[in-house]
């Protein structure tokens, strides 16, 4: 069992990294926001081995067919690691969405383990989809009770509400799975990978982190610049759910001029300045978690620091 206990130390690795990245716009080790600090996440990493270890021995189960892969309960596993992290800080929201993205990845690293497949991307991607494919409508209820634990900034649905009880009778009663009540919020980048099988993580992040690490043999600052190509490519959904399409699609052309100019420490600190002109409405928080998430797969695949 120790390769499990290294897919969730790994697991906690991508999340210190993510963090203590000097992403523009975000919380780092020099710069908080009024309600969350760089301790906070730090906390957050600490309390995260308990439930990723949980989802890659339970992935590794399903791998070996010991039991089926809806068995393996994504949702409470997300559950659980929500309310891990939250217990050991008093700050914000921290690392809902990457989270949600983390934990299938280390369920279906174990169950690649499990089938003795080698621990590649194109593998690992397969797992999450098998895995996710599998999910129940337990695993949506419990997904909604993660929500709710991590008190994010979220509108009201006409329908399936997160924030209403109701919701989740509702989900039992309709068979509604996770993956199905996540694919109604496709515009939402975390739901989006999960339903669509991680296309940024795989098919943008990491070749850019990659790329990135191997020409600067720097960590922290392929993180960076992985980050700005996903943010320039993709506008960031937590900044349209907070300020809009328009002001999202603005950070993203800012953030093509940023790497077009070399992404230089004057460039970086005035885009990071704009971004927090106006207290955190701004920030990247799910390209953040995409960042994590690729850093996640690059150290089980491909990185060793």
């Amino acid at each position: 069992m120790r390769r499990l206990r290294d897919i969730a130390s790994l697991a906690q690795l991508a999340v210190l990294l993510e963090v203590s990245a000097p992403k523009p716009g975000n919380v780092t080790p020099a710069k908080s926001f009024s309600d969350t600090t760089y301790v906070h996440f730090l906390a957050s990493a600490s309390a995260l081995w308990s439930s990723a270890l949980s989802a890659a021995r339970r992935g590794w189960l399903a791998g070996r067919g010991r039991i089926k892969a809806e068995k393996v309960g994504l949702g409470e596993l997300i559950k659980r690691a929500v309310r891990d992290t939250r217990r050991l800080h008093g700050g914000g929201n921290t690392l809902l969405g990457e989270l949600m993205l983390l934990i299938p990845l280390c369920a279906a690293a174990g169950y690649a383990a499990g089938r003795s497949e080698p621990l590649r991307a194109s593998s690992l991607r397969r797992a999450a989809g098998v895995l996710i494919n599998a999910t129940t409508p337990e695993d949506a209820v419990q997904l909604y009770r993660a929500i709710r634990l991590a008190s994010p900034r979220l509108g009201r649905a006409e329908r399936l509400d997160v924030f209403s009880r109701e919701s989740e009778q509702e989900l039992l009663e309709l068979g509604i799975s996770m993956k199905q009540v996540l694919s109604l919020s496709l515009h939402d980048s975390i739901a989006r990978e999960l339903v669509l099988g991680y296309p940024l993580t795989f098919e943008l992040a990491l070749p850019a982190l990659l790329e990135a690490y191997s020409r600067t043999g720097d960590l922290l600052r392929a993180a960076v610049e992985c980050y700005l190509h996903v943010l320039a490519e993709v506008p960031d959904s937590l900044i349209e759910r907070k300020a809009g399409r328009a002001e999202a699609e603005k950070v993203s052309e800012l953030a093509r001029q940023v790497l077009a100019s070399g992404a230089g420490e004057g460039e970086l600190e005035r885009f990071d300045a704009y971004l927090r002109s106006r207290g955190n409405l701004l920030n990247p928080g799910t390209t953040a978690d995409i960042t994590g998430a690729c850093l996640f797969v690059a150290l089980l695949t491909e990185v060793k620091p």
